[in-house]
């Protein structure tokens, strides 16, 4: 990472990576069966959820880079 960088723009880019990392990991177990893609409680598609956290993620890193 730039040393240049604040200290909170590294952390706001690295949970944001991490949130996307998770959520596609998360994605890619679901297609394949390894996790549960559906909320029983709220009878609708848990993959929503799933992709906007990967969304948030890439809201977060994009925003920690500025105009880099």
């Amino acid at each position: 990472m730039n040393a240049r960088r604040h200290p909170l723009r590294n952390l706001l880019i690295g949970c944001g990576i991490t949130l996307v990392v998770v959520a596609g990991s998360y994605l890619v177990a679901g297609l394949f069966g390894l996790m549960p893609l559906e909320l029983e409680e709220l009878k609708w598609n848990n993959i929503r959820i799933i992709s906007a956290i990967a969304i948030l993620g890439c809201l977060m890193a994009a925003i920690g880079y500025g105009n880099e």
